[in-house]
């Protein structure tokens, strides 16, 4: 019988020769962190710099006064159990625990529990949110820490002061409004209210010119702000799997997005559509659509072609996905046997991605589409940096062999890269 396999370790204790930041020390607290995400995290803050401790503490040993030799020959003959003249602290070279999903009450909970009260002269490690650690990435070196990070902060005020002074600022309430409309960014966001216009009303009344897209998120603002549930994700996936078992037998629908990656709620839903036949599912969105608008089901679709996918020479991290798409709104029945008049209505508007990728692709294009952006940015920074392959959605190319790299599976894109697959569930960065 072969032995188990076990998970490769990442050592990080020791300051790197390449650590940019010795002033600081980043220990990623795993418990709902997971070991590969964090093992992962721990790779993408070493190749930028910075120092990842493995432990979040040290042994610190005080001498009790006239007990210091008994004290010396234990540390000396290495014993395990300290002489009761010995008093022993904790000093910990950490700077900055990172936690993720973890609330402020657990966070301070967990750091008492790791650790008596740090010696003389040496301050606890301040409690961050994983918005610290991932804004610190994208800048390239440590960002000031604020209290909108600091778990500390909301536990002892509820709120952080900084953060609530902006959200109740007329100009991000308005922006916020406006950016929630589908079709909206920011940049028409800042126009409008740059314009004067604060609220939806004035939208409707002042702005010449909408395009359909804002127009249609305009008249089903109410539905689209709200969350989708997964009862409702799942009912629209029967929906879009029917239409789709009806336009081309044998092709399957796979589920992406936020949802994929085990949220419970979002704001719109991602379904990506394949068939084991390559080339079998080339035309196959505008037969699939029909069948909805058939059904009543569509209130609003724009419609992409698949596009000729651009040289990999010139391959960015952001560059667009070229599949055939359709963005739509749609229009989501009661579930059967819902009384008339009780807690829902008789259909929600709810926002619905399709996409129809090759077979030889889908595993790309599920790894891109499930997210989060800020994961797959990374990833796809390290495989370029790290490794010198280009990944995106629509393959992974090695520059040197000229040559895309074939898989069957998202787990076959992680080895091809030297990291331990993470599921869905430990991408939300």
């Amino acid at each position: 019988m072969l032995p188990k396999r076990r998970r490769a370790r990442v050592s990080s204790g020791s300051m790197p020769s390449a650590a940019r930041f010795p002033g600081v020390a980043i220990y990623l607290a795993e418990p709902r962190m997971g070991r590969s995400r964090r093992a992962f995290l721990t790779r993408l803050a070493l190749s930028k710099g910075f120092r990842v401790l493995d432990a979040y503490s040290s042994p610190c040993h005080l001498l009790s006064p006239g007990t210091e030799k008994v004290t010396l020959k234990w540390l000396q003959d290495d014993k395990k159990i300290p002489p009761a003249a010995a008093t022993l602290r904790v000093s910990s070279e950490v700077t900055h625990v990172v936690m993720e999903q973890t609330s402020a009450e657990d966070a301070i909970c967990w750091q008492e529990s790791r650790a008596a009260p740090p010696a003389p002269g040496c301050a606890r490690p301040v409690l961050l949110d994983i918005s610290w650690f991932t804004e610190s990435m994208a800048a390239g070196q440590p960002v000031p820490v604020e209290c909108r990070h600091r778990l500390e902060e909301l536990l002892e005020h509820g709120v952080c002061d900084e953060v609530e002074r902006v959200r109740l600022s007329e100009r991000y309430q308005s922006m916020k409004l406006f950016t929630g409309i589908f079709g909206v960014g920011v940049r028409t966001a800042d126009q409008w209210y740059r314009k004067g216009l604060r609220t939806l009303d004035d939208v409707r009344e002042q702005v010449h010119g909408l395009t359909q897209q804002q127009k249609a998120g305009l008249r089903h603002y109410g539905d689209l702000s709200s969350p989708v549930q997964w009862p409702e994700v799942e009912a629209l996936q029967l929906v879009v799997e029917a239409a789709v078992g009806q336009a081309l037998p044998g092709a399957t629908v796979t589920l992406a997005g936020g949802f994929r990656r085990g949220r419970s709620q979002g704001h719109d839903v991602d379904f990506l559509i394949t068939h084991p036949q390559e080339g079998q599912e080339a035309g196959l969105l505008p037969r699939v659509v029909l069948h909805l608008k058939k059904q009543g089901l569509v209130l609003y679709q724009q419609y992409r072609h698949r596009c000729r996918d651009p040289a990999p020479q010139t391959w960015q991290s952001h560059t667009p996905d070229t599949f055939e798409s359709s963005f739509c709104i749609f229009r989501l029945p009661r579930p059967p046997g819902a009384a008339v008049g009780g807690p829902w209505p008789a259909w929600k508007a709810v926002r619905v991605d399709l996409v129809v990728v090759p077979i030889g692709q889908f595993p790309f294009a599920l790894l891109g589409w499930t997210g989060s952006k800020h994961f797959e940015r990374e990833l796809r920074r390290f495989s370029r940096t790290e490794k010198g392959l280009w990944l995106n959605s629509r393959g992974l190319y090695d520059p040197e062999q000229k040559a895309f790299v074939h898989v069957a599976a998202e787990e076959d894109i992680f080895r091809h890269l030297g990291l331990a697959y993470l599921p869905p569930e430990q991408r939300n960065a």
